[in-house]
């Protein structure tokens, strides 16, 4: 009789500490990666997982648990398990009954956060976040479209992204599919920054330690970046690889080679704007093409330390590329 009572606790044991690593720490088990509905109040971070690895993503009211919503983890697992988060997650997006997704990643749940978070409301330049805690990332996190809210949280990739030299093929932090990543800070490894497939917002973001690029426009898209900080980059601070627009405002970067590089040898046409900005200790200059069809323009920034912002600001053959309102900063 005693060993069967042992043999049942051990069993009751064991099958307990194996749930609790299908989701992490205080989230609550909703449905099994079957289709299966997760259903909840609010806007809340969604985990997909198993034996301690999460896909996570940010869902409205419910979301079907397939793979396909966190990024295709897990795919064919149907031992996986969907849970949510205890509390409530920001987001400026609104809401509806319908499933969104936000973003999603695999990665080591190694979070601490405080229950607050610096916004930027104000005009000036830079971020404006102080870390409230930090998260270990070891996959891209995707946004799908909608806005995630960091919490003005430090990011820190793993190895498994890059190293954050200026090695190519190294993975973004992380990947906008659309929409708005705002109020994050990315750790001391830069690894390949954000990366836009399309059209999207960056807002109040501060890269600790630029990698091979800070960000980078990959498909064909408008960009708006506004509120950022970024230190200390080999190379370039921004990235033009497809056509579209590319507009930054409020930013504070120092320490580069060249703030914006349209892929070298391309001529598709690029529109690359800079404004209400400080820049400082760039070793080339700010603007760099080889498209004698892109145009640029940077205003009412200033280059700090004065002269410290390369020998052009415009380099290459633009077809049009103009200063106004700036200080500090070299002739065309």
């Amino acid at each position: 009789m005693l060993r069967k009572i042992l043999v049942g606790a051990f069993l009751l044991v064991s099958a307990s500490a194996y749930a609790v690593t299908d989701y992490p720490d205080g989230f609550t088990k909703c449905a099994q990666n079957t289709g299966a509905t997760c259903s909840f109040s609010g806007t809340r971070q969604v985990a997909l997982g198993k034996s301690g690895t999460f896909s996570y993503g940010v869902f409205t009211n419910s979301v079907s648990c397939t793979s396909s919503n966190f990024g295709g983890a897990f795919s064919g697992v149907t031992s996986a398990w969907c849970s949510y988060a205890p509390t409530t997650t920001t987001s400026s997006s609104s809401t509806s009954s319908s499933s969104t997704s936000t973003t999603s990643s695999t990665s080591s749940s190694s979070s601490s956060s405080s229950s607050s978070s610096t916004t930027s409301t104000s005009g000036g330049r830079g971020s404006t976040c102080t870390s409230t805690g930090s998260v270990s990332i070891d996959a891209t996190q995707v946004i799908n479209g909608t806005t995630f809210d960091g919490g003005c949280r430090t990011y820190n990739p793993s190895g498994a992204l890059g190293d954050g030299s200026q090695d190519e093929g190294q993975d973004p932090a992380f990947r906008l599919n659309t929409g708005t990543l705002q109020n994050a800070i990315l750790g001391n490894n830069g690894v390949d920054g954000v990366h836009f497939y399309g059209s999207g917002t960056l807002r109040n973001f501060r890269w600790t330690n630029v990698g091979e690029d800070a960000f980078t426009l990959k498909e064909g898209g408008t960009i708006n970046i506004s509120q950022v900080t970024a230190n200390d980059g080999e190379d370039k601070y921004a990235q033009v690889n497809a056509a579209g627009t590319v507009n930054v405002s409020a930013c504070n970067v120092n320490n580069m080679a060249k703030f914006l590089r349209q892929n070298g040898g391309t001529t598709f046409k690029i529109t690359a704007t800079a404004s209400n900005c400080t820049i400082g200790n760039q070793n080339e200059g700010i603007f760099r093409t080889d498209s004698s069809v892109s145009v640029a323009s940077l205003t009412n920034s200033t280059c700090s330390p004065s002269g410290s912002c390369g020998d052009e600001i415009c380099i290459g053959p633009w077809a049009s590329c103009t200063n106004s309102g700036n200080s500090g900063f070299p002739g065309p």
